[in-house]
């Protein structure tokens, strides 16, 4: 493994366990065994530390969103998208935080889950399930989603969190069939 994996993992670990106050220099080389020479070489500082785990997050993301849907059902194949998306932010609770602030100031990040998202509700559009111009479907779902996530970036329950998402999920969807 190269030293920028050692060290990526190591501050996501820290990350996950800690949160970002924890990404300090001296705990990521004492996590990952380097000296601080290593981590400013590759990183920089803080900030490209951040920046490179949010892109690694969004890479790891992203391959699991492009990953074959599980059906052929372009309905059950938007659903998977979007529990993709509130799996990885409940099980990584403290990256979607980054990603969520980083995406404040650099909107792009999400740029290619955004399309994959609009893609497969044009699928539904063109297929007339869904009624009405796709940009407004997809802004209604990337906004809901986005309302599920912020739950999450609230702290409530694992629980909650699944309930709403799939409440928001369905109404949505009820919505786009009889625009």
């Amino acid at each position: 493994m190269d030293n920028i994996s050692v060290i990526l993992d190591a501050a996501a670990a820290l990350l996950e366990a800690h949160g970002p106050e924890a990404l300090t220099a001296r705990a990521v080389c004492d996590a990952s065994g380097i000296k601080a020479p290593t981590l400013y070489h590759y990183f920089g500082g803080k900030q490209g530390l951040e920046r490179a785990l949010i892109e690694r997050g969004m890479a790891e993301f992203m391959q699991k969103k492009r990953m074959p849907p599980p059906s052929a059902d372009p309905l059950e194949q938007l659903k998977s998208g979007w529990d993709i998306a509130v799996e990885f932010a409940l099980k990584r609770p403290a990256l979607w935080r980054l990603h969520a602030q980083y995406a404040m100031t650099h909107p792009e990040v999400f740029a290619d889950a955004y399309a994959l998202m609009q893609s497969r509700i044009q699928r539904l559009v063109d297929l007339g399930i869904f009624n009405g111009p796709v940009d407004v479907s997809a802004r209604s779902f990337w906004a809901a989603c986005q309302g599920v996530l912020a739950l999450i970036l609230q702290g409530h329950s694992n629980q909650d969190v699944e309930f709403t998402s799939e409440a928001l999920f369905d109404a949505v969807t009820a919505r786009l069939r009889r625009l």
